[in-house]
């Protein structure tokens, strides 16, 4: 058996060691370890983040269809991701600076350190703070193409209100991207600042939560009037409800448990939990569209994904008659039913017609025979 330690856990002494003035250092040794486990754990969750934020990136590019890359959302969307990138990265180069190494740490002695070092920490700051507000102006467009059928009286107020909810979180964050910067130059420590840092992530949290509710609100007001015309298939509404369900309770989670658990991780998800479900839900939901449709007409791939797939000259399929298209639709159809006369001599007493309306819905129409029109 090892000897004793004289005293006590060895893991709990104190080390020295010289500053470069002179002084002596003294530190517990398992601060150390607290802090390297605590540089690990960030990064592991930092690089986790940055993968996740990548791929959805590609996939945005590869899976969005041409007509829809110059709207507002896209762009707003896309910037995010790539704004959350760039965070993402320079937050991750930081931790191989100087900045993280346990001497200039423990010491305060920042001599050391590079202004190449100083410009990645600034730059993290400054790329999450445009991560703001590209998400608040993509949650401000969204809820404006969201409330169009909602009356003016009760539009505009609530337009003007939402405006108010994405400018404070970006007055807050700005805020404490110029503190932040100012102390990140000095080399101190914000911990005077700390009820700065809280509240901009409370009011983060409040604005997407109030913003994700006026979607659940409003598309669960439309689905439910979907749903008494008889139209019950899961379709791109439904996705998008799903999704602002999705993104207002987990970030709210994340942000309500940093305050109750300690995991100084937890507060670092927020914004990219957010990021990635704009643009997520966007993508479910014009592929669920895409496939509800099923056109056979010939046509160009409309994404790049399609173009990289399939290749740009595709196979022309034959056409098929508006009877076709119509039995081999979605069967969330509306019925729509026609009372026209028809001939005697006609022995067909249902006939399924195809009507194009408006935003490519496929209605489904059924002719009555004379003798369903006098039973009537």
């Amino acid at each position: 058996m090892p000897p004793s330690f004289p005293y006590g856990d060895p893991n709990f002494q104190d080390i020295s060691f010289l500053a470069r003035d002179g002084r002596n250092v003294t530190i517990p040794l398992y601060m150390i370890d607290v802090f390297c486990q605590y540089n690990v754990r960030l990064c592991i969750n930092l690089g986790s983040q940055l993968g996740a934020s990548v791929v959805l990136l590609v996939f945005l590019l590869l899976l969005t269809h041409s007509d829809k890359r110059r709207s507002s959302v896209f762009i707003l969307n896309g910037l995010a991701l790539l704004f959350n990138v760039l965070r993402l990265l320079f937050q991750t180069i930081h931790f191989s600076t100087p900045f993280e190494k346990v001497y200039p740490f423990f010491s305060g002695d920042y001599s050391s350190v590079k202004p190449g070092a100083y410009a990645i920490s600034i730059f993290g700051v400054v790329f999450e703070t445009m991560l703001v507000m590209c998400i608040m102006a993509s949650l401000t467009v969204q809820v404006h193409v969201v409330c169009k059928t909602v009356q003016r009286r009760f539009r505009r107020p609530l337009l003007a209100f939402s405006l108010l909810m994405a400018l404070i979180p970006i007055g807050f964050r700005m805020g404490w991207m110029v503190i932040n910067c100012i102390y990140i130059m000095a080399a101190k420590s914000t911990t005077g600042y700390v009820w700065l840092e809280s509240a901009v992530n409370i009011v983060i949290t409040i604005s997407i939560c109030f913003f994700c509710a006026v979607f659940v609100i409003k598309l669960g007001h439309a689905i439910k009037q979907r749903r008494r015309l008889g139209v019950r298939d899961f379709g791109p509404m439904k996705i998008i409800f799903v999704c602002g369900c999705q993104t207002l309770t987990i970030p709210a989670l994340f942000s309500i448990l940093q305050y109750f658990a300690h995991v100084p991780e937890l507060a670092d998800n927020v914004l990219t939990l957010v990021t990635l479900s704009l643009p997520l839900s966007s993508i479910w939901a014009g592929a669920a569209l895409e496939n509800a449709r099923q056109i056979e007409t010939p046509r160009n791939p409309r994404n790049l994904w399609s173009a990289f797939a399939f290749g740009i000259s595709r196979t022309m399929p034959t056409h098929r008659s508006g009877t076709e298209m119509t039995a081999t639709g979605y069967t969330g159809q509306t019925l729509c039913y026609a009372d026209q006369q028809i001939s005697k001599h006609s022995q067909e007493s249902e006939m399924p017609l195809a009507i194009a309306v408006e935003h490519d819905i496929s209605v489904e129409s059924i002719r009555r025979s004379p003798q369903d029109q006098s039973a009537a």
